[in-house]
């Protein structure tokens, strides 16, 4: 499983902080994940095959990074 990149997530996600990006590869997603991950914030489900296997908590918690602001663990 390859792990995601400064430059992946830039691709894929556009610019973000330093703080959401360390979050979105701290999640250990995959760049296929993060893909389908905007794909969801943006409001389609479900955009690769059903072969193609998605670990749909980690998808989750990607739209929960890509819909905030700052890190949750930021403000604390």
């Amino acid at each position: 499983m390859q792990q995601l990149t400064r430059e992946q997530v830039k691709a894929i996600a556009g610019p973000m902080d330093d703080l959401r990006m360390a979050e979105v590869i701290g999640t250990g997603a995959t760049p296929a994940e993060l893909a389908e991950a905007r794909r969801w914030v943006e409001g389609y489900k479900r955009t690769l095959g059903d072969a193609d296997p998605l670990r749909p908590t980690v998808i989750d918690r990607l739209c929960d990074i890509l819909r905030s602001e700052e890190p949750e663990w930021y403000d604390q």
